[in-house]
């Protein structure tokens, strides 16, 4: 018997992408999994998908934006299987590429809104439930853009910056009360993100096409949601901080650290 058989997971944005591949993990492993999701059709399309596979699944609305509805998932989840022991903050939009001089204060709202206040409420819900059970695990889905800053993305950038310094916070918080906290920061995934972005936000359609042409030039470099789940699981056993997806990624992160090191020894004496 694995460390996770039994255990119950509840997933925001498991509908598509990588909240898919970590229910498909997760399942594997012999969990009951939550599948929550703004787009409830899809999040019961994968509930079908991974009960025809002997997995046991409650695909539930979920709008991470709105706090009311997070209470209504987590007491729908709860009655279905008890108390939660696996939180994923995962749902999430893309950013359009834009020189910041030209994002509307509307855009910053809303990828904050959802990037990551969805994350502040799901924790908000769950932490008290998780400290009642004196056990349990987080894992906040950020991105490699959360550790690296690409340019002409700032919004997106932001929001996924103060997902990686929220989660620190918390991990050393609930740490005495035996709660392990991780976050994710996942290089190229194969996924419908900027699909899922225009269902959202219809306005931004040429997310779409400007997305696929990436996917095109660096298909090399992109990984199935399946691999980021197994990872996410091995990174909750070994209690990791922080869960990366891209060994290559490794050079453009030391190469941020390298410049704050740095600045450190400008410093005078």
């Amino acid at each position: 018997m694995n460390e996770f058989e039994g255990q119950v997971a509840f997933i925001s944005g498991a509908g598509s992408g990588i909240g898919r591949g970590m229910a498909e993990a997760f399942v594997a492993a012999g969990m009951k999994v939550v599948l929550g999701d703004v787009d409830g059709e899809s999040a019961r399309q994968v509930a079908a998908d991974l009960t025809a596979q002997g997995g046991e699944t409650l695909p539930l609305d979920l709008d991470v934006a709105d706090r009311t509805s997070w209470d209504a998932a987590a007491q729908q989840a709860e009655a279905a299987y008890g108390p939660i022991d696996i939180l994923c903050n995962n749902a999430g939009v893309a950013g359009l590429s834009r020189p910041v001089e030209d994002i509307p204060i509307e855009e910053w709202k809303w990828m904050t809104d959802i990037n990551f206040y969805g994350v502040v409420h799901g924790l908000q819900c769950f932490i008290p439930r998780l400290k009642a059970k004196g056990a349990g695990h987080i894992v906040n889905t950020s991105s490699i853009g959360g550790m690296v800053p690409l340019p002409r993305f700032s919004e997106y950038m932001a929001a996924k910056y103060a997902v990686v310094g929220l989660s620190g916070a918390v991990r050393q918080e609930l740490k005495p009360f035996g709660i392990g906290v991780s976050v994710l920061c996942p290089g190229a995934v194969r996924t419908s993100l900027g699909e899922t972005t225009v269902r959202q936000r219809p306005g931004r359609a040429n997310l779409a096409a400007a997305r696929g042409t990436v996917v095109g030039q660096q298909e090399w470099r992109y990984i199935e949601p399946i691999k980021v789940g197994r990872i996410v699981l091995r990174g909750m056993a070994e209690e990791w901080a922080f869960i990366f997806t891209h060994p290559e990624n490794r050079a453009e992160v030391e190469a941020q650290f390298n410049a704050m090191r740095a600045a450190f020894d400008a410093l005078p004496d």
